[in-house]
């Protein structure tokens, strides 16, 4: 019985598909290699008062416009939230080569004599700065109330804030008793003084509207439960 040959089928390549393909990869390559490759075009910062562009650009290493996509957005976020006075930031960044940083700082409440700090809203101290138009702490507050003390003046406005020269720690007593021991006395710059406690430090905001109407310097009592505001010589 004779053996029927095989027949050897050869493949033939189909170049009207094989062609488009290879260069959609090509296509495909080109742009992934380009968008490695793109470079920083423009930076721009916003919402940074007291933290420098220049300090922002070296600390992110962005100041040489380095590739788009050598530093992610999480590692330029992480190295601006080394700053002390950074509250929070966002990072964006777009295909034209943009990066877009969005800070919000903090408030730089007082200077404290007693440990030669910065005290900030957010609750971190800084030793070294130059910032102008801030009160003094000017003597020794227990901790617990220290912390709430921070806490209360982060929602004083900065207005309010500047017009203040002194906090000092000042608890209200009856002979050795103490009856408030969240109060303190505001020099303010007018020469009028407040009694104010931690509990009714909202009410400091108000000062812009009060002293205005004050016809002499004086103490203003603004640590009563009463929600009239007491002024006296």
């Amino acid at each position: 019985m004779k053996k029927v040959p095989k027949r050897s089928h050869k493949r033939r390549i189909r170049w009207k598909v094989f062609i488009p393909f290879v260069f959609l990869l090509f296509l495909i390559g080109y742009f992934f290699y380009s968008l490695l490759n793109l470079p920083i075009k423009h930076v721009l910062i916003t919402g940074n008062n007291l933290i420098k562009d220049y300090e922002i650009m070296e600390e992110t290493g962005l100041k040489e416009y380095p590739k788009l996509f050598k530093y992610s957005s999480a590692t330029i976020k992480k190295k601006i939230e080394n700053f002390d006075l950074v509250n929070s930031v966002k990072v964006k960044k777009n295909l034209f080569g943009k990066v877009t940083i969005t800070i919000e700082e903090a408030k730089v409440l007082f200077y404290n004599r007693n440990n030669s700090a910065y005290v900030l809203s957010n609750g971190k101290e800084m030793v070294e700065g130059n910032f102008s138009g801030i009160p003094f702490l000017i003597n020794y507050v227990p901790s617990a109330i220290y912390e709430r003390l921070v806490k209360e003046l982060a929602n004083v406005s900065f207005d309010v804030l500047s017009l203040i020269s002194e906090i000092e720690y000042a608890p209200s007593m009856s002979k050795d008793i103490v009856l408030d021991d969240t109060r303190f006395l505001l020099r303010m710059n007018d020469g009028n003084r407040v009694y104010i406690n931690l509990i009714h430090m909202d009410r400091i905001n108000m000062y812009t509207k009060v002293y205005t109407l004050l016809s002499a310097n004086g103490i203003l009592y603004l640590d009563s439960d009463n929600e009239n505001a007491y002024f006296g010589s």
